[in-house]
């Protein structure tokens, strides 16, 4: 029997899936993890800290559920350039700098200034994704110049600066 541990974002809403089907043990407190009944897939909304056990067959993962102190944002595109889109991607972290699993379908909420945009995908939706997945969300600039990105999950905010470059 493996084991090993997953430390989740409280607030985030993740898929908790394997090659077997899965069931949680020992939610303390049985609060932290709301089971968000799907019919497919064992998805929960983390919604405060605690501690569970996911089984799947023989194999057994130790969850943390953690409040995240602050979130980093990551510009996931080597540069911003004026009318094309980019993505930034807020990584949760714990007091100590340590990430957390953001989730696969966790609202974040984005503001952005100066030139730059939200900018949703909507195409996104024909694959089975999100315009926010995995906390990732696009942005297009329409000036060059600097804005700032800011991201919030929960209590914890991020802010990014970015400079939009002229396009060729």
């Amino acid at each position: 029997m493996r084991s090993e541990e997953r430390r989740l974002a409280m607030g985030g809403v993740h898929a908790l899936e394997a090659a077997e089907p899965c069931h949680l043990t020992q939610v303390e407190p049985a609060s932290a993890l709301e089971d968000l009944a799907w019919k497919d897939a064992l998805v929960v909304r983390a919604r405060s800290e605690g501690r569970a056990v996911l089984a799947c067959g023989s194999h057994r993962t130790q969850l943390q559920i953690v409040k995240p102190a602050r979130l980093d944002l990551v510009l996931v595109d080597d540069y911003v350039k004026v009318g094309q889109r980019f993505q930034v991607r807020a990584v949760p972290r714990d007091r100590d700098g340590r990430p957390l699993e953001v989730g696969k379908w966790t609202e974040i909420g984005w503001n952005s200034d100066g030139a730059v945009h939200r900018d949703t995908d909507p195409s996104a939706g024909e694959f089975g994704a999100c315009n926010t997945c995995f906390g990732m969300h696009g942005f297009r600039a329409s000036a060059a110049g600097p804005a700032t990105i800011e991201a919030r999950l929960g209590d914890a905010t991020g802010t990014l600066r970015v400079t939009a470059q002229p396009s060729p």
